[in-house]
């Protein structure tokens, strides 16, 4: 469900010169408003979007007369719609779901309102590590080695030991950002180095490696041995395995990028009140329990305890290390990568 973000840093720089432009909301205002009516969600479509609907929007909002509507897309396509109806005092969005990098950007290009416990009360119980006065952690989940157990007998410990597979990896077009900083907490020492490792995964494209440009392709993948491993989030790896895949997760040695699923509240949004009790349902521990049982990802609030199977598939490892995305680091270098990674596919 992660996606490239591909609009530049720069052109939501520019953009975000005309923010004096939007509406100023009081939060006072806000507060007393009855949430209700209908909130636009924007989000990725598949297994996510029939779980945000079957978690959430169907026993959380429904009942509370808030209908929703999913606005459906890759990631850099809702962005770049986002961008373009910045300067309109009424987007056509509420609540857009991103991953936590993109959160960062938008962010930064001032697109995003503020967060406070007025607003969604749930926001106490988020886990610290995870907290931002912008977005809402929605889910979490550690970046593993996924690999075919009926194939690997020895499963990779570290990036290096991954990349040794050529031709037989696997790599998300729209997450390669996350392959390059596994590939410099590896061999940098930095995540956030991914300038650095660009050679690394131009030698892992020219071994063959392959490059799927939907999420849901690469279950597929390991089943049919086109590829027996690649990096992807542990809930991933879960879920595939109960739908039937052979499927295993190995944590890397130097640790894990921990992916963060992020919900955001716009500020041109139409229904701010709807979009505020959206993201605050999402942090119900109902909802916390229901991704986790049903996706494999880990809650983000404190005030959840996972119990039987569940709890038994969502424990780490002893010893795992998870370590977070340095979003600032990766807004300063992602107009380049992001130009550099398309021309390294075209050139295969």
């Amino acid at each position: 469900m992660t996606d490239l973000f591909k609009p530049t840093r720069r052109g939501l720089l520019t953009l975000a010169a005309g923010a004096s432009a939007a509406p100023i909301f009081a939060p006072a205002i806000l507060r007393a408003q009855t949430a209700s009516g209908q909130v636009v969600m924007s989000t990725w479509g598949g297994d996510y979007g029939k779980l945000l609907a079957q978690n959430i929007e169907e026993p959380l909002l429904k009942p509370k007369g808030i209908e929703t509507v999913q606005d459906a897309g890759t990631e850099p396509t809702r962005v770049a719609k986002s961008i373009a109806q910045r300067r309109l005092p009424r987007g056509s969005v509420d609540v857009i779901s991103v991953q936590a990098p993109a959160a960062y950007d938008l962010e930064d290009a001032g697109m995003l309102e503020p967060l406070d416990e007025g607003k969604v009360p749930n926001l106490k119980y988020v886990q610290p590590t995870f907290a931002t006065p912008y977005s809402i952690p929605h889910i979490y989940s550690p970046q593993v080695i996924a690999y075919s157990p009926e194939r690997v007998k020895t499963p990779p410990k570290s990036y290096d030991e991954m990349e040794a597979y050529g031709g037989k990896v696997g790599i998300l077009d729209n997450s390669y950002i996350w392959v390059a900083m596994a590939a410099a907490l590896k061999q940098q020492g930095n995540p956030g180095k991914i300038a650095e490792v660009k050679a690394s995964l131009e030698k892992l494209v020219k071994a063959g490696a392959k490059v799927y440009t939907s999420t849901e392709a690469f279950a597929p993948g390991i089943k049919s041995g086109e590829i027996d491993v690649g990096l992807v989030w542990h809930a991933r790896v879960l879920f595939w395995s109960k739908g039937g895949v052979a499927m295993a997760s190995s944590f890397p040695a130097e640790g894990c990028m921990t992916y963060v699923s992020s919900m955001c509240v716009l500020k041109n949004a139409p229904n701010k009140a709807a979009a505020f009790a959206y993201i605050n349902a999402a942090l119900e521990p109902q909802a916390q329990r229901a991704f986790a049982a049903t996706m494999g990802y880990q809650p983000t609030v404190t005030n959840v305890t996972l119990e039987g199977e569940v709890a038994k598939n969502l424990t780490l490892p002893e010893g795992t290390k998870l370590l977070p995305a340095p979003y600032p680091q990766l807004s300063a270098v992602r107009d380049d990568m992001n130009d550099w990674w398309r021309r390294t596919l075209e050139r295969r």
